[in-house]
């Protein structure tokens, strides 16, 4: 199957009727029954080696992946296939320009966390925001902005108002939320807080690996091959963490992000799970793998990443932690923009 293949096949298509997909799910369970692949895990040391992203939060710890789910494409059902995923991504994020000199990155980043009493779920969330110039020499412009927290779903709402709809919450310094300059350390506020902008001429086009600084994009390579000589001397779990956050954070050509979306196809331990919804209620075609990373979160149970990619642009929605066992939401960072442009509207406010 060639790259436009896989792209017809995650397209959009229009919704079935209950009786074909019945009739079709019933088809897959049939096959599922008579030939069930499992796959292994093996699991690797934590690399030393790390790729740290100006602005970027590091990606969290998976000890768990899913095995393929179905996927409805053009009125078929079909297993989903995370190959077929990642070459029809990168055929598509290959047509997406990159000129242009700055690049824009739009952000949420949040936490699902339960109140003090466990009583209900909150989630808490603010908003990132980062231009950074093609120009190494010129200065990268941020703007963070704490949105609050709220009850996480209508459930957790109704549990909230029975407990007197509380607008704050105190934990001690074992807090689970993000860290943020709003209230006092161990204080969860309900509050929206105020816009926060900011440059630096220290964090602005850099990505450093073992002692290896690249100043400028271009510098990055264009080919799979190239990718994999870059993150050499790691193994394959932190080879995945490495090209995710680049897909994710890096301001890259569009040449690079197909090559990263080529090199996870070729990587063992990524699996597909379909067709999911974001944290922000976009559709795209999710991904899950295992982490060789510290898990940034305080739950304590095992987890998974799951990379969330919209197959018409090739571009990631977002990244998500989430329990093994049931798949709770732990904490996400969902791309609302990521764009190579020449205006910079934060410098411009200045």
């Amino acid at each position: 199957m060639d790259d436009y293949q896989a792209v017809r096949e995650l397209l959009p298509a229009p919704p079935l009727s209950p009786e074909v997909e019945r009739a079709g799910r019933e088809r897959l369970a049939g096959a599922f029954a008579q030939e069930r692949v499992r796959r292994g895990r093996k699991i690797a040391r934590r690399s030393a080696l790390g790729l740290v992203l100006a602005g970027a939060a590091a990606v969290a710890l998976l000890t768990g992946v899913l095995p393929d789910r179905p996927v409805v494409t053009h009125g078929a059902v079909a297993p989903a296939n995370a190959n077929r995923i990642l070459l029809a991504a990168a055929t598509s994020v290959a047509a997406t320009s990159d000129s242009g000199a700055w690049w824009g990155s739009k952000l949420i980043d949040g936490r699902e966390f339960y109140d003090p009493g466990h009583r209900y779920l909150l989630r808490q969330t603010k908003s990132v925001e980062s231009w950074i110039p093609a120009d190494p020499e010129t200065r990268t412009w941020y703007r963070e902005t704490y949105l609050g927290a709220a009850p996480a779903s209508s459930q957790a709402e109704a549990a909230w108002r029975a407990a007197g709809a509380p607008t704050s919450w105190t934990y001690g310094k074992n807090a689970p939320d993000l860290i943020t300059d709003e209230g006092p350390p161990g204080v969860v506020r309900a509050a929206r807080g105020k816009p926060w902008t900011f440059s630096s001429e220290d964090w602005d086009f850099r990505i450093v690996l073992a002692g290896k600084p690249l100043t400028r994009m271009n510098e990055v390579p264009e080919t799979p091959e190239g990718l994999r000589a870059l993150f050499s001397g790691v193994d394959d779990q932190a080879l995945v963490d490495d090209v995710v956050r680049l897909l994710v954070y890096a301001p890259v050509t569009s040449e690079t992000r197909a090559a990263a979306y080529r090199l996870l196809a070729s990587m063992p331990g990524v699996s597909a799970v379909g067709q999911q919804t974001d944290t922000l209620g976009r559709t795209g075609q999710a991904l899950e793998y295992q982490s060789g990373e510290f898990a940034f979160t305080e739950y304590a149970g095992r987890t998974r990443n799951r990379l969330v990619i919209d197959p018409a642009t090739g571009m990631p929605l977002s990244i998500e932690t989430r329990d093994t066992a049931d798949g709770r939401l732990l904490r996400f960072t969902a791309i609302q923009e990521s764009v190579w442009t020449d205006d910079n509207p934060l410098k411009e406010q200045k």
